[in-house]
Parts: C-alpha cells; sequence; structure tokens
C-alpha cells in the first residue's frame, strides 16, 4: 500500500503542496519589493478548498482491467493553483504595494500551516509503519 492510496495522507500531502506553492509566491513578493508598480500576489485558501473538496467527493470514473493480472489505477489529481494580484495595505509613490511586514505575516503563517502538516503526515506513516511490524520487532 502506498502513502497516496490513504485519503487523509493525500489530503495531507495536497496541502502541503500548496502551501510549498503559496510559499513561492509570498518570497516572490518579497524579492519585488522594490520593483516599481509591483502589485503581490497570493493564492486563496479558497482555491485550495476548491481542489480539497474535489478529491474528497467520490470519483465517478472507474478504470476498468482486462486481465486479473493488471493492477487498478488511482486517478491523478493536478495541483495548480492561480496567484491572484492581493495588494497590501499601503501602496508607495512609485506604485509598488509590497509590505514587508504583512508578507513576513503570511510567510509565518504559512510556514506554521505547512509544518502542522508535515507533522501530521510523519505521524501517520509511523503508524502505517508500526502496524505492519511483526509482533514483537
Amino acid at each position: 500500500m502506498r502513502p497516496e492510496d490513504i485519503p487523509v495522507l493525500a489530503m495531507l500531502r495536497q496541502s502541503m503542496g500548496y502551501h510549498s506553492d503559496r510559499q513561492r509566491v509570498i518570497a516572490e513578493n518579497v524579492a519585488n519589493a522594490n520593483t516599481p508598480g509591483y502589485t503581490p500576489q497570493d493564492i486563496a485558501q479558497s482555491e485550495f478548498e476548491r481542489a480539497l473538496n474535489g478529491a474528497t467527493r467520490p470519483s465517478r470514473v472507474t478504470l476498468q482491467t482486462s486481465d486479473s493480472g493488471h493492477r487498478q489505477g488511482t486517478p491523478v489529481s493536478s495541483n495548480t493553483w492561480r496567484a491572484g494580484y492581493a495588494p497590501d495595505s499601503e501602496t508607495t509613490i512609485n506604485g509598488n504595494s509590497v509590505v514587508i511586514e504583512e508578507q513576513m505575516v503570511r510567510s509565518s503563517d504559512n510556514r506554521v500551516r505547512f509544518e502542522t502538516a508535515l507533522s501530521l503526515y510523519r505521524k501517520g506513516l509511523d503508524m502505517i509503519r508500526a502496524a505492519s511490524r511483526a509482533p514483537g520487532a
């Protein structure tokens, strides 16, 4: 059994992917803090929630096998998030609306959420390892 076959672990992996992509977007905002006319971007939580809802609904399409030796496939979900404009509270004279302090708060919150998902994922794998060991081993 693979970790992707367990729905909770699959959702935690998707959560880590979302937070990883969001951290990249926040880092781009910080890198462009002095770029004239730059508007910061962010990946909305609703994008992740929409993808998560799609992952938790049972799939209506199933794969058919023609031989008993064939393995049943698992559908692959696409983890593409759309970054949208998310201007911060202030805009400078040159048109840049990145506020470093606000980006750092977003980054810190995002890091905590990523680490929480990672910790839960590791605990899930530890439980699988413990359950698969021989008694007394």
